[in-house]
């Protein structure tokens, strides 16, 4: 056993104690909504009665809708992976026009309503963050290409790797059940919590530790989602064979560390959502009492916001700070804690360019969501009232000046949208983490690679980093950092 795998497992009991937290509070879950279904017999019957025509209706096509939602649904796969081989090829072209674009559209659009406006402050208005984003644009303007060229690298390697997809749909799949049995749960106790505790202050534990399980349950399932990635791309860029089958090998040996990182964040995210239920729980109990209490109420609710706004921007600045901290973790095999002290270091070194990357990601998620609306929600509306809505024999009849014809094809096209829309967020998350790991690689950490290794840096790409290497390193000599090698033969 080497001194890195020794390391690696002093965490690993704490993955079981994880594993026996899901399947206990998944039970509960389930627990919780069939005794809520139990105690709402008569909301059920309600519901039974009211819509008892359409539940009819629905349940003489639910395979066809079931059949419809599954080939929408690889449509909707094959339309964004188009999209990423698209960006693989000019995807540093459209970050670079859209980050340089914005403060020359902005400028240009100040100067004219200072001509033909009389009011000068429209201008200014215009004119001012323009220039602060042209100031920044110009003195991070090498890290900014050299970003979005790495930003159109990472579209080429989920491009070839496909199969870093369906971790990301597996986690996707498993939130749904995390949403559904936590609310549920959270439901279940919040109506019968009375009965048995009187003490606020305990109330309010009680629910920190159920909001705090589920959150545990969601941040540690993405992390190992990404985990299984970061393994992917670490080997498809050192020009080495990649699977699912192997990068499971190789997170297996780091499942505590990552485990014990999702406990550390999910304990933050847990703090803001608690304190949101709470609050907005005693806010709205005396709502109405009288005008000088709802006014009051009122000022405290602004209060309120404003005090979660700055703790979420806190939790931003964690989460920013923490930007390596899961490739730390894969790639050396650190322990959650020093892995959290080196990404904080690094993170602030080259926070212009994460700063790139998040906007790359952006920019492809407005372009892939406008054209999933364009294509997906089109072609349902179209399809549904030209086809589905006379198949199914909705003919006749009108709602809020509106027939049924359309208010049936205005569901169908946002159907279609959400089938189209959920695997293109999904491929996003590949993209933001094969950015992380091949910026990890020549920019975060350029001490810690070893000369001879293999990789796949284009030439572009190498040319833009010779250009700015000087001032690039100037960010990252705080500390003198060994170069890290690991034995010949466990090189990777």
């Amino acid at each position: 056993m080497t001194t890195e795998e020794k390391k690696v497992r002093d965490f690993g009991l704490v993955f079981y104690f994880w594993f026996l937290l899901v399947l206990a509070a998944y039970a509960f879950g389930v627990f919780s909504i069939v005794q809520l279904a139990d105690a709402n017999q008569g909301l059920v019957q309600w519901i039974t009665e009211k819509f008892g025509d359409a539940t009819a209706i629905l349940g003489d096509y639910i395979w066809w809708a079931v059949g419809i939602a599954g080939v929408l649904f690889l449509i909707g796969i094959i339309f964004a992976y188009l999209q990423v081989w698209l960006m693989s090829y000019i995807g540093a072209e459209i970050v670079n026009t859209v980050i340089f674009g914005i403060p020359v559209v902005l400028t240009g659009a100040g100067i004219y309503a200072f001509i033909a406006f009389e009011e000068v402050w429209i201008g200014i208005v215009l004119i001012a963050p323009a220039a602060f984003l042209l100031i920044i644009a110009i003195l991070v303007g090498k890290r900014v290409v050299l970003g979005s060229k790495i930003f159109e690298m990472s579209n080429e390697a989920v491009n070839e790797e496909k199969e870093t997809l369906l971790p990301v749909l597996f986690f996707s799949f498993m939130s749904i059940i995390t949403i559904v049995t936590g609310v549920s749960s959270a439901a279940y106790a919040g109506a019968n919590i009375d009965k048995y505790i009187t003490s606020n202050w305990l109330e309010y534990l009680v629910f920190f530790i159920l909001i705090y399980v589920y959150l545990v349950i969601h941040w540690t399932m993405l992390y190992f989602a990404d985990a299984i990635n970061i393994c992917i791309f670490k080997r498809w860029n050192n020009y080495k064979e990649s699977s699912i089958k192997y990068a499971m090998k190789d997170v297996w040996k780091i499942k505590g560390s990552i485990v014990m990182f999702g406990m550390f964040m999910a304990f933050f995210d847990a703090i803001i959502k608690t304190i949101q239920f709470f609050a907005n729980r005693k806010f709205y109990k005396n709502w109405k009492n009288n005008k000088v209490w709802s006014t009051t109420m009122k000022v405290l609710k602004i209060i309120f916001f404003i005090f979660i706004f700055i703790l979420k921007g806190l939790f931003k600045i964690l989460k920013f700070l923490n930007y390596y901290t899961l490739t730390i973790i894969v790639v050396e095999k650190q322990g959650f804690i020093r892995s959290m002290m080196r990404s904080a270091d690094l993170s602030l070194d080259s926070a212009a360019d994460i700063i790139v990357g998040k906007t790359g990601v952006n920019i492809a998620k407005g372009l892939f969501t406008i054209m999933t609306f364009g294509v997906f929600s089109a072609g349902g509306f179209f399809l549904g009232y030209y086809w589905l809505a006379g198949w199914i024999g909705i003919t006749a009849g009108s709602y809020a000046g509106l027939s049924y014809t359309i208010w049936f094809s205005l569901a169908v096209a946002a159907a279609f949208f959400f089938f189209g829309y959920l695997p293109t967020t999904a491929i996003l998350r590949p993209i933001s983490t094969a950015y992380k790991t091949i910026l990890f690689f020549y920019i975060a950490d350029p001490f810690r690679g070893h000369p001879g290794r293999r990789t796949r840096i284009t030439g572009d790409i190498q040319e833009s980093l010779d250009k700015i290497k000087d001032d690039v390193m100037e960010t990252y000599d705080k500390e003198e950092r060994p170069t890290w090698n690991k034995p010949e033969e466990a090189k990777v």
